[in-house]
């Protein structure tokens, strides 16, 4: 890798499963292609990893691609159950309470907008 560059964050995932994995390594040579040499230089930046070869990679480790990237956490899909829906929550207080709170809740700087209201 040239100087002034720095690794791609996928590959310093990548260095971390196998670091954390220690038959992640041996693993990677058993994918057709894969020599020491090229595993090598794809670590060190020298060879660019190409998305075929994640791919090869993330199967090889048991994982998904995307799981490389988010490495260590695992990506999980978020559904939006709460489409359409909406709250509103109404509290009664006594004056001296109300300034407080809604200064708690929106901050001093927003509190003359509430008041005007």
């Amino acid at each position: 890798m040239a100087k002034g560059n720095r690794t791609h964050p996928v590959v310093t995932n990548l260095i971390k499963i196998l670091n954390d994995n220690e038959s992640g390594r041996k693993s990677l040579f058993d994918i057709d292609g894969f020599t020491e040499s090229k595993v090598c230089k794809i670590l060190n930046g020298s060879q660019k990893l190409k998305v075929d070869e994640l791919s090869k990679i993330a199967t090889a480790l048991n994982m998904r691609e995307i799981d490389i990237y988010t490495y260590p956490n695992v990506f999980r899909e978020v559904k939006d159950y709460n489409r359409g829906v909406k709250a509103q929550l109404t509290v009664e207080l006594n004056n001296d309470l109300k300034d407080d709170v809604l200064r708690l809740v929106f901050g001093n700087s927003n509190l003359e907008l509430i008041n005007k209201t």
